[in-house]
């Protein structure tokens, strides 16, 4: 009784050349919904029903481990299927079954969470949260999304590889999470293990149909577009490891925040090498009454952007952003000009600064010039601490708002959501990435929101006069 899988089931390129491949151990790091548990069980099941093998299932989970092993039973039934209708089988005594039916389903057999093939192989889904329980056993091993393992999943591969030492395969299968992964370790030495990284550009030219919600086929920039997290995009589509990161505000939190805003007053513009700055621009400061203008700096000369956030604050009530912004190549007096004229159009306004580095000596030069109005503060490890608190509280508590997550307004959502902390520690450690939809931007924007934030607690020492 002679089969494949890949004679009875349609696979993508990509995944035919997964199935095709023998090596020891092979390392599959797929985008989202690329089928790779599905290539996977193909090759187990086809394995074990030609060797005769064991092959396990571990997952962090039992339900994450069962997912892969439901597709292993829909390969094992349309091999079946296929036997089925060859109309006749040869039983073990050599005697031909004109009704063979019953034969091949006693073949394939399943019980519980082990799948029984004809010639002695199985498949079995097993929980590996506690690798110890796992180390009796031998055969060939699935790990299904390694680079969620706990601890990297160092201590699962110490414990689990030695399964397969008697000439065993091991399939390694994830999409990419943190460095500090044993996955990223297998991904980065394609010398000594067989590598096959299919990100969604490749896998829709190689097959993969990509639809929109109605059915019909979707350009990868138009889903891109839909899927509206640009950081989420390049981990589970463009399959790049992002590090040990994730985002400081939630991308939930951002929307609700732009939900809040949405129909507020808001304006914003962008300077570039000097042009485009409009005197007057913070007029509509002198009209507001009650609220109390709070500004935030962050510095820069070339490379990356000068941002201005000017959020309008009350005690009782969230902050909204009511004025942005942007410098690029702008000289710092121009760039201080821009600041005094925000500060001067309210005399309860305050602000704060980043004076590190090149901000040190503007900001000096405003904290004379505003006694009391004027923080300078600096991004040390704490200064980083204090401002990604602020900001992680804010957006927690619905005390922010922002203009909405869409349209020409969406590089701000993106540009704070583009602020990283690190996963686990002690401490807060936060990280500024690139903003996707704003070249020059390294979380610019998002730090000049969280200066505004930190400028706010000054004007809460203070009382509230209307602002006319």
């Amino acid at each position: 009784m002679v089969a494949a899988a890949d004679s009875v089931i349609d696979l993508y390129a990509y995944q035919q050349r997964f199935f095709a491949d023998q090596a020891r151990v092979l390392v599959a790091i797929w985008c989202r919904q690329a089928g790779k548990d599905f290539a996977t069980a193909c090759k187990a099941v086809d394995h074990a029903f030609r060797t005769g093998q064991k092959w396990f299932i571990v997952s962090l989970t039992q339900r994450q481990a069962d997912a892969t092993f439901e597709k292993c039973q829909t390969v094992a039934t349309a091999l079946k299927g296929a036997f089925k209708a060859a109309g006749e089988i040869v039983a073990v005594d050599g005697e031909e079954y004109l009704e063979h039916d019953a034969e091949i389903d006693h073949w394939f057999r399943h019980r519980g969470r082990t799948l029984h093939l004809p010639g002695g192989g199985s498949v079995t889904s097993l929980p590996g949260r506690d690798p110890d329980t796992l180390a009796g056993l031998t055969g060939n091993v699935i790990f299904t999304e390694f680079g969620l393992f706990p601890g990297g999943g160092y201590a699962h591969w110490r414990v689990v590889f030695p399964l397969a030492t008697r000439g065993f395969k091991v399939i390694v299968i994830s999409t990419p999470r943190g460095k500090n992964t044993k996955f990223h370790e297998l991904v980065a030495d394609p010398d000594t293990y067989s590598v096959h990284v299919v990100d969604i550009h490749r896998a829709v030219a190689e097959g993969m149909p990509l639809r929109g919600e109605d059915g019909r086929p979707i350009t990868i920039d138009a889903f891109r577009a839909l899927y509206g997290d640009e950081v989420g995009w390049r981990r589970e589509y463009l399959c790049e490891f992002t590090g040990d990161l994730e985002a400081l505000v939630k991308w939930a939190q951002l929307v609700a925040a732009g939900e809040a805003g949405k129909g507020l007053p808001f304006d914003w513009l962008r300077i570039e090498n000097g042009a485009g700055w409009r005197s007057g621009f913070f007029q509509a400061l002198r009209g507001e009454s009650d609220f109390r203008p709070e500004l935030g700096w962050d510095v820069a000369r070339h490379a990356n952007l000068s941002a201005l956030w000017v959020n309008l604050g009350r005690r009782d009530r969230p902050k909204r952003l009511r004025h942005l912004v942007l410098m690029h190549e702008c000289s710092f007096a121009l760039q201080r000009e821009v600041i005094r004229e925000a500060m001067d159009a309210a005399p309860t306004a305050v602000g704060c600064g980043d004076a590190t580095g090149l901000g040190m000596d503007s900001n000096e030069t405003l904290a004379t010039a505003y006694p009391g109005r004027w923080l300078e503060h600096t991004f040390t490890t704490a200064g980083w601490r204090e401002v990604a608190s602020l900001m992680v509280t804010a957006y927690g508590d619905g005390a922010q708002f922002i203009p909405p997550a869409a349209g020409e307004t969406k590089f701000i959502t993106t540009d704070i959501y583009a602020m990283q902390k690190e996963s686990g520690g002690a401490q807060l450690k936060v990280t500024a990435t690139p903003n996707p939809l704003l070249d020059e931007s390294h979380c610019d924007v998002g730090c000049a929101n969280g200066l505004a934030l930190k400028a706010g607690l000054v004007a809460n020492a203070q009382p509230f006069v209307s602002v006319h």
